[in-house]
């Protein structure tokens, strides 16, 4: 145990010690931090926007006005928790932080207007001298409201007026047929509802009850996370067993490591240490996460009660268990893999041979747990969880929908004989590579010797 000690602590400390490892440790939460800022910041500071409608009376211009108004109410009362009719007049102007305001025309048609559409001439508003973003001018025929801009790529403006046109025309419609123009939304709220239940035993259902929450929602996304908590793991150790190992190879360093310890404790320090270095970084990052969770629990009313099921779906032990034993054997799995092939290659060129089918072995898994993610249970689903290459990710993902006792363990077994095959495959191959100097054209040979038969 001490040899794979001083092995596991030499590598740990040998990223760990890198500028490098800090700075892409440090990269994540802070790409995620400036993002979240920077998106705020846009938002918040979107520049006010002009436009004007022309047409014979305000009928348009206090259409669109209202659907404004309305989006507004909405926005706020949800962020607020109050129902969307609480809030008087003085209160949502108060709140309202409007992007588009409308200004009186400062000509009648298009060619009179082109200079302020254009930025050449500017228009007075309760944001002070602007150009004129945009115009609806109404058709001679009245059967359309022309939307004239110089910036085709801000649509939101747009998209409003053309609510707000099917929303009048409806009401128009109705008021032609004697109805009341909140006809439509009387008949959506006397339409017989379909609530959601969730079957139970008696025994659930007297103290748990039959609706459906985020309780019964959470253990689905937390065993995800799990899963692809492990696949963004295994993705992680390529670099560092692949770089580490050429190096190694080239230094040989190999030869004095094993005049000190023996292949398998080699192997063992390595791998954990590997281990180490990505749980230290999935450990960091869930650091940030939790406080960031924490920080919009005091904050934000209700986030508390979104967050508590998840960790509640997270320590329970019918996903935990067989999450991590499945975590562990999928490590082992695949790093044992990516370790044995890094031990053929000498230099970088040769290691970037071997990327293209690694992150082909890669992808594999993430689009069996997209597949499950979407449809657990998916004959797909069931038939890929026995391949073990799928098998860490799909059976935790399988876990919240409870799965069959015996396949739990006959895929548990099986994930098992396979690490073992692969453990004692990959040592055999390391050690052509590491000490006898063997290179991935001689992978062939050595996959004949070890399962071909053996001369008479």
């Amino acid at each position: 145990m001490r040899n794979i000690y001083l092995i596991f602590r030499r590598d740990y400390l040998g990223y760990v010690k890198a500028w490098g490892f800090w700075l892409s440790l440090a990269a994540v939460p802070a790409l995620m931090l400036i993002g979240s800022t920077f998106a705020l910041f846009a938002v918040q500071s979107a520049p006010v926007r002009y436009y004007t409608v022309i047409e014979p009376g305000r009928v348009f211009a206090e259409a669109i006005d209202a659907e404004f108004a309305r989006n507004e109410a909405a926005d706020i009362a949800e962020k607020m928790q109050i129902p969307a009719g609480a809030m008087d007049a003085g209160a949502m102007q108060a709140f309202s932080d409007r992007k588009f305001l409308e200004v009186p025309a400062p000509a009648r048609d298009l060619d009179s207007l082109r200079p302020f559409l254009l930025g050449e001439k500017l228009v007075s508003g309760p944001a002070g001298d602007k150009p004129l973003f945009a115009a609806f001018i109404l058709s001679e025929d009245g059967k359309s409201l022309e939307y004239w801009s110089d910036d085709v790529n801000i649509k939101s403006l747009r998209f409003e007026a053309r609510d707000a046109m099917r929303r009048l025309a409806r009401t128009h419609a109705l008021e032609a047929a004697g109805l009341s123009p909140d006809f439509i939304q009387a008949a959506d709220d006397a339409a017989v509802q379909v609530p959601e239940r969730r079957i139970r035993s008696v025994v659930e259902q007297e103290s748990a009850g039959n609706e459906v929450t985020l309780a019964d929602r959470a253990p689905v996304f937390v065993a995800g996370g799990m899963a692809y908590f492990l696949w963004l793991m295994v993705f992680s150790i390529i670099q560092y067993l692949l770089m580490g190992t050429i190096e190694e190879r080239s230094n040989k360093i190999f030869d004095t490591l094993l005049t000190s310890v023996r292949m398998p404790e080699l192997l063992a320090g390595k791998l954990l240490a590997v281990f180490a270095v990505t749980s230290t970084m999935m450990l960091v990052w869930g650091l940030f996460a939790l406080t960031g969770s924490a920080v919009l629990a005091t904050r934000v009313p209700g986030a508390g009660d979104l967050i508590t099921p998840f960790l509640a779906a997270a320590a329970s032990p019918q996903i935990l268990v067989p999450g991590m034993i499945s975590f562990l054997l999928g490590y082992i799995m695949y790093g044992m893999i990516f370790m044995a092939l890094g031990s053929l290659c000498d230099t970088i060129q040769e290691a970037q041979t071997l990327l293209s089918p690694m992150m082909i072995l890669l992808m594999l898994p993430m689009f069996a747990i997209f597949i499950a993610f979407q449809d657990p249970g998916s004959p797909v689903v069931d038939i890929a969880a026995w391949i073990p290459l799928f098998t860490p990710f799909l059976l935790i993902l399988r876990m919240p929908h409870d799965p069959p006792m015996w396949e739990v363990l006959a895929q548990m077994g099986l994930m098992l004989v396979t690490m073992l095959a692969v453990l004692w495959g990959s040592v055999r191959v390391y050690r052509a590579g590491a000490v006898n100097g063997a290179s991935v054209g001689d992978l062939g040979k050595m996959l004949k010797g070890m399962f071909g038969k053996k001369p008479a």
